[in-house]
């Protein structure tokens, strides 16, 4: 076995640490500040069981020199910043990828493009449905591996690879991105509807509906259409539509009960991706002439120029289209 290093000690950093503990000797979690090192201890606030005995906090970057590899779990508007901060230690032999999931909004592109611009490594995402308890929690759970590299494939499948834990590979980069990315937007969405009192008709037409914005929106920018029907498409966005432990989706039903973009956020208490990306993700549609009716809604919505009911409202009174 040999070390790892995961870069970012939020609920989905230090989920993984615990999952994948057997599989390395060491796994190195690095905090956003020297305090948390002691602060986070035993446990994550988020997650329900402690570290394992082999994970070890840290806020020194330079141990990543140790690790054979290296997993960046930071939200999308830290990682452009965290590739700057790693680029002293990186070595080129190491394995790198990240489970970041997101546009990166400072540089108006997709993470890969930051990635290897800042690190010049081969790009490699891991991105699927995957809520971060369950996963620290040992529920069987599965991820994708994008990369075009195969050896980076090949090694990040068995490195991901546990009695509860299943990667399978892919080449889209893009696809598994733009899943990623464009879930959460429609997370948002059904967020709002469950809190105006909707019910599984309407998630079951959200979901549908909105996976054809997906689609429209990820072939349009080069991906494979196929990658939707995998784990970074619908799957990611059944699990992020249809539970609450999403915060997309709680967002959006705080919105739905009339609170504030900034009551809502300070409700949820962390980070909500698909708000992040949305202005980004709309400018990128409307730049290339893709219609993506919902997401538009939920800008309308987030911008206070309608009501959740009104966003709901001019959806269904769209003029109708072949499906």
């Amino acid at each position: 076995m040999s070390n790892l290093s995961i870069i970012g000690a939020g609920a989905w950093g230090s989920a993984l640490s615990i999952a994948l503990s057997n599989n390395f000797d060491t796994v190195y979690l690095y905090t956003h500040t020297a305090a948390e090192v002691d602060s986070l201890q035993p446990r994550h606030p988020a997650l329900p069981v402690d570290y394992a005995d082999n994970v070890k906090l840290t806020f020194d970057l330079s141990l990543i020199q140790d690790s054979e590899s290296i997993l960046i779990a930071v939200p999308s508007y830290g990682f452009t910043a965290t590739l700057k901060a790693l680029q002293p230690f990186v070595r080129s032999e190491q394995f790198i990828a990240w489970v970041t999931k997101g546009f990166d909004t400072d540089g108006q592109c997709f993470l890969h493009e930051s990635f290897e611009a800042i690190l010049n490594h081969s790009s490699c995402v891991i991105s699927g449905p995957s809520f971060a308890a369950e996963v620290a929690s040992q529920k069987p759970s599965a991820l994708a591996v994008a990369s075009t590299d195969k050896k980076a494939q090949e090694y990040w499948v068995q490195a991901l690879g546990t009695n509860t834990l299943r990667a399978y590979s892919n080449a889209d980069v893009i696809g598994v991105e733009v899943g990623g990315s464009v879930k959460n937007i429609l997370a948002i969405a059904a967020g709002i509807a469950s809190g105006l009192g909707y019910g599984a008709n309407t998630q079951a037409a959200l979901i549908t509906r909105g996976l054809a914005e997906m689609i429209r929106f990820g072939v349009a920018l080069g991906a494979n259409a196929a990658t939707f029907n995998g784990l970074t498409g619908l799957g990611d966005l059944v699990l992020t539509c249809s539970d609450d432990l999403s915060r997309n989706r709680r967002f959006g039903k705080q919105l739905a009960n009339n609170q504030s973009v900034e009551q809502a956020l300070k409700n949820i208490g962390a980070t909500v991706e698909g708000l992040n990306t949305l202005t980004l993700i709309l400018s990128i549609a409307k730049k290339n002439s893709i219609e993506m009716p919902i997401c538009e809604q939920v800008a309308q919505v987030v911008q206070g120029k309608v009501t959740p009911t009104e966003a709901v409202n001019h959806l269904m009174s769209r003029t109708p289209v072949e499906e």
